[in-house]
């Protein structure tokens, strides 16, 4: 446990068991269970979040992303290892731990549709201990803060999808938390409301120095907020790096050439580091793919090389870039099996 970071992921480890249940026995009056399959949702799980941090955890459907949040948020024991939440265990200081964290789970329905959004954080504000001038306040700010401050007064049940998901952030924080949890924030949004929280949860890191953990199936949401990524594949954390670092260590050494027309790739192959040349078009604009070496100084000779064996062409080159891998092509790497 360090005081550098606000969760701690120890190694963990959770099962869960499938049982059936057999029909009543004529004799004896009883039902018997039986156990039908075991399923690792978390095999040694470790990974830590920085106050001010955004972490992405992604994974396929059912690759144990809801587990490992709702085993932060104290809502599922681990079977072994141990979480730290602001230096607590949450299993042995699991009431300490839920004022420290707020939690947006996917597909349920926070809030409470017939009160108003107002009434909505009053009420939640009371069930964590948050009441009188505080309440009234933090719930003001925070539906300004999320902009909802001209449906204050409106019932939930008359707000849109993204109105409601931005209330159920609003829940989450009313508490004034220092880690939020927020399983699939955009799911089923518009481009608009997506993008407002999006916004809305990069300020309160950076200017409120809050940890933040996201799972998410959107590839550009996660590429676009998160500060650091980790994937998990059937129970598995098979990859955690910054993101960048994450697409540049799964990126081709592929570097692409904008030209003013067809260069001939012939003489480009014969030199030394080059794997690869091929010519193909973007939008109708002649565009040069090279392969080359990984190894630093053998791709820096190769590029060198090719930018001077262009010049001998007598082709203008207008630009020239390293073709980098989406974080959807990383992730299709380390969770697509044969």
């Amino acid at each position: 446990m360090s005081s550098e970071y606000l969760v701690e992921i120890d190694h963990v480890n959770k099962t869960f068991f499938t049982r059936h249940v057999l029909q009543r026995d004529e004799d004896t009056g009883k039902r018997h269970f039986y156990r039908v399959k075991a399923c690792q949702a978390a095999h040694n799980i470790a990974f830590n979040i920085r106050p001010g941090e955004i972490f992405g955890l992604l994974g396929p459907n059912g690759a144990g992303k809801t587990t490992t949040v709702k085993m932060v948020s104290g809502l599922v024991r681990p079977d072994s290892g141990t979480v730290y939440v602001d230096g607590l265990d949450v299993d042995k200081k699991r009431l300490d731990v839920l004022e420290r964290v707020g939690v947006v789970l996917e597909g349920t329905r926070t809030s409470i549709w017939p009160l108003t959004p107002l009434e909505n954080l009053t009420y939640y504000g009371n069930l964590k201990n948050v009441k009188g001038r505080t309440l009234r306040k933090r719930a003001h700010e925070l539906l300004d803060f999320i902009g909802l401050k001209e449906k204050t007064n409106i019932q939930v049940r008359r707000l849109s999808r993204g109105q409601k998901q931005k209330l159920a952030i609003c829940i989450a924080l009313i508490a004034d938390p220092t880690v939020v949890l927020l399983d699939e924030p955009t799911t089923g949004l518009d481009v608009q409301s997506s993008r407002n929280i999006k916004d809305k949860v990069t300020e309160m890191t950076r200017e409120h120095g809050k940890s933040v953990l996201v799972t998410t199936h959107d590839m550009h949401v996660a590429q676009e907020l998160c500060d650091r990524i980790g994937i998990i594949n059937k129970g598995e954390l098979v990859a955690c790096k910054p993101t960048e670092e994450l697409l540049e260590l799964f990126s081709d050494q592929v570097f692409e050439f904008h030209l003013d027309r067809r260069a001939m790739v012939e003489p480009l192959e014969t030199i030394p580091g080059v794997r690869e040349a091929a010519m193909d078009d973007d939008d109708g604009a002649p565009l040069l793919r090279v392969t080359v070496e990984p190894e630093a100084e053998v791709r820096s000779a190769a590029l060198y090389a090719t930018v001077d064996a262009l010049g001998a062409q007598g082709l203008l080159l207008h630009s020239m870039a390293q073709r980098q891998q989406t974080l959807e092509d990383v992730f299709l790497n380390l969770t697509t099996t044969d």
